[in-house]
């Protein structure tokens, strides 16, 4: 029996985004002038084979993102709910107040926070997600467009390692991660700076 060729799946963490200063809630965060530059340059400087379709999370950052590769590559984007990147609470919080459930997420992973999501979950999820997509694109490169801390623990796995924040925090924005699924995942090469 012939084996089907492998989906290539271009991970790739969303632009820099202009930070809100007095809440928690990234939701509505666009990408900053200098994203938007990030992305540009990515899609000039593409690491791989064209994708055949772009997916993104749902959120306006991940959306600019992933508009900027369909524009360039003229595919198909598709978005995502099950991308979309993991809260500790949605609430309108402040920043400190926010962070101290973030830090706690991190240290207990399976521990569930307002936002009723554990980062164990958020893994799971990512997971169940991305092998949806490979499932529909063997022989294809795909890009999905998604963020830094739902990313983390998808690649932390596929490493053998716990997922860190210390490792979330190395991701760059429009930083690019390619992995690849026939059998199995595999990690083909980690998360790198833009060009």
């Amino acid at each position: 029996m012939l084996q089907e060729p492998d989906a290539i799946v271009v991970l790739i963490r969303h632009g820099e985004i202009v930070r809100p200063s007095t809440t928690s809630n990234f939701d509505r965060a666009p990408l900053s002038s200098e994203g938007w530059r990030q992305v540009n340059r990515l899609a000039t400087e593409w690491p791989t084979a064209k994708p055949s379709t772009v997916y993104s999370s749902d959120l306006l950052r991940a959306v600019q993102t992933a508009t900027i590769l369909q524009t360039a590559f003229h595919v198909p984007l598709e978005k995502r709910e099950c991308l979309r990147e993991w809260t500790a609470d949605p609430a309108d919080l402040r920043q400190d107040i926010y962070m101290e459930l973030e830090r706690k997420a991190w240290r207990e992973l399976e521990w569930v926070p307002p936002g009723g999501e554990s980062l164990a979950m958020a893994g799971d999820r990512v997971l169940r997600c991305l092998d949806g997509i490979a499932a529909r694109h063997h022989g294809d490169t795909v890009a999905v467009v998604g963020h830094g801390t739902l990313f983390s623990q998808f690649t932390s796995r596929l490493k053998g390692q716990p997922p860190t924040e210390a490792y979330k925090n190395t991701i760059p924005f429009a930083g690019v991660a390619i992995v690849a699924h026939g059998d199995a995942w595999r990690l083909v090469s980690d998360f790198t700076a833009p060009p």
